[in-house]
């Protein structure tokens, strides 16, 4: 089960604000925008549902929704302070409804001065037994709490002490006794996981040391030869352990919060955090700043909170990051922050090179083109290779840093001998250029097998083989529709080259010439969807798959179904090149 929406009304800052739920929701916004404030909303739901499903209900009459099953729940249970949980001080109660995807809401009402009182609105006939609120509203929420820097001296605690603050702002005071009560193959998973974002570091188990009448739970790790307590390392790696222990407790059926996770880490343990989360909860909200997390986000999966709203607002395609650039604040001082940790650039033709990114990691299995290891720039093509030829020089003479450069360019409608004669002359100048091997990063995508995968894997009860065939048959009709654009374009850039080499050249013959080969290379698959707009023709596929199956086909997704058989192979070297460049 997983939540369809979370909605407020006079709730914190929000006289009344909507979010409505995906599979992964990433929230972005300003400061004080109402990210956090949103998360506290499920952490109080999270407090709320432990109680009450432990509770035997009462049978009331509830606005308008007829008889339900009520809760009062008191204040201790939640670890938030609520006395400051009504919109602008109100004399009203704060309200705060979920609604899960089976259709059922639980509804939470906030009085600073009262009990949280609560109740659940369903088709089924509302029962007191406390088993009715877990069959009706199953929803597994697992809370990431603000976490802190280990005790130096964890005491032996009792189990009891442990749960009761594993979720709040003690949590970190118990991490050692915590593991203290799992057994070993549980410590082993958690131990994967840690060494997942920290290659080559082991954890021990916990023991315990006694000093006189008080005992410590200590916990080492071994990092190569050395081996130290967990107290002495880094905050990050603290944090990072911190994380990992929740995220063993939560599976597919589970909803994780996570409040800023981007904090303490390190951009590459961000991506890292990103990918494991997805991979293993079923549905996650994630409040961030980060545009290491942005950037390696699907855009349907971010949304943009802004006090003035009264819904956060999710991107509808790639073209929407800029606008969550501004929202946070971020500009071109942090492109060159990152350079200046990175000392790396890709310049990169287009908009999107998130989808880069993605191609590089599927074949890479490390995704060494992110915004974490290499600055990736834009650039406007061909014209402009002399900027990248002297940025090395630039960042060298002005700001004594010594930058690797490299440029990765469209083909657009340009002839292979063009081509071939643009890489040629930059490798003499001894630039690190590549021209990609289709128009333009799109046509990367233009895999209908790929494309149907996606289908199949966010749709519900699709047939394979009618998508497929239906895929298939769109495809086709829109290469076709695009030959005679792209038969005017290609021959009009092949004209005007080989008359730059050869004005005396007959303009006649090298159209019959570029006519019969470009009709003999037509019939060739690889060739019409290396040639053909990309951009346009996956747009129209997009739209072609929403109407017919009410799936959305973002860049992210239908890369993520890539194989390396369907990659074309000048791609692959290039970007091979690359991470050996910039190694």
């Amino acid at each position: 089960m997983k939540l369809k929406s979370l909605e407020f009304f006079d709730y914190k800052s929000f006289p009344r604000f909507k979010i409505s739920a995906r599979d992964k929701n990433v929230l972005v916004g300003p400061n004080n925008a109402g990210k956090s404030t949103s998360l506290d909303a499920l952490r109080i739901a999270f407090d709320v549902l432990r109680s009450a499903r432990r509770r035997s209900s009462q049978l009331r009459s509830q606005d308008g929704h007829g008889v339900c099953a009520t809760y009062f729940v008191p204040q201790s249970v939640v670890q938030l302070d609520l006395r400051y949980c009504v919109h602008n001080f109100k004399e009203v109660t704060a309200k705060i409804e979920l609604t899960a995807t089976n259709g059922n809401k639980f509804v939470i009402k906030l009085n600073p001065d009262a009990d949280l009182e609560c109740y659940l609105v369903s088709d089924t006939p509302a029962q007191k037994g406390s088993q009715y609120l877990k069959s009706q509203f199953p929803l597994d929420i697992v809370v990431v709490p603000t976490l802190s820097p280990l005790e130096q001296n964890e005491e032996v605690v009792r189990f009891e002490t442990v749960e009761r603050n594993r979720f709040g702002r003690l949590a970190s005071r118990n991490f050692r006794n915590f593991w203290l009560h799992k057994t070993d193959k549980e410590f082993e998973a958690f131990s994967d996981l840690v060494e997942h974002g920290w290659p080559g570091i082991r954890l021990m188990p916990p023991e315990i040391q006694r000093d006189g009448k008080r005992s410590f739970v200590q916990m080492y790790f071994r990092d190569g030869s050395n081996v130290r307590e967990v107290q002495w390392a880094g905050f990050g790696f603290q944090v990072w352990m911190q994380t990992m222990m929740h995220l063993t407790q939560s599976d597919h059926r589970s909803i994780l919060v996570l409040d800023e996770p981007d904090i303490y880490l390190h951009p590459d343990l961000q991506h890292r955090l990103l990918q494991l989360v997805g991979q293993r909860v079923g549905q996650f909200f994630i409040a961030t700043h980060s545009t290491e997390i942005i950037n390696a986000s699907d855009a349907a999966d971010v949304l943009i909170v802004r006090p003035s709203a009264q819904s956060a607002k999710r991107l509808r395609n790639e073209n929407g990051y800029s606008e969550v650039y501004s929202a946070i604040g971020s500009s071109e001082n942090a492109q060159f922050a990152r350079l200046a940790r990175t000392q790396k650039v890709l310049y990169f033709e287009g908009a999107d090179n998130r989808l880069l990114s993605k191609v590089s990691k599927a074949l890479g299995g490390i995704d060494y083109l992110s915004g974490s290891s290499v600055t990736l720039m834009k650039t406007d093509g061909f014209s402009n290779w002399g900027k990248v030829s002297t940025t090395a020089w630039v960042f060298r003479e002005f700001f004594d840093m010594e930058v690797q450069v490299a440029a990765l360019f469209d083909s657009d409608y340009r002839s292979l001998e063009e081509v071939d004669e643009f890489e040629k002359k930059m490798a003499e100048a001894g630039a690190c250029c590549f021209v990609l091997p289709f128009k333009e990063i799109e046509n990367v995508l233009l895999v209908p097998r790929a494309m149907n995968a996606v289908i199949q894997k966010y749709s519900d009860g699709i047939d394979q083989s009618e998508s497929s065939t239906a895929v298939e048959a769109e495809f086709e009709r829109l290469i076709g529709e695009a030959r005679d654009k792209v038969f005017g374009l290609r021959m009009g850039h092949y004209i005007q080259y080989q008359l730059s080499k050869n004005p005396k050249l007959d303009t006649p013959t090298l159209s019959s010439t570029f006519q019969a080969q470009f009709t003999e290379d037509w019939s060739n698959t690889d060739f019409r969807t290396a040639v053909v707009p990309g951009k346009v023709i996956f747009s129209a596929m997009g739209k072609f798959v929403q109407e017919n199956f009410g799936v959305t086909l973002t860049t992210s997704r239908v890369a993520d179904e890539l194989t390396a058989a369907e990659i074309h192979p000048k791609l692959i070297k290039v970007l091979a090149d690359f991470r050996s460049y910039f190694s």
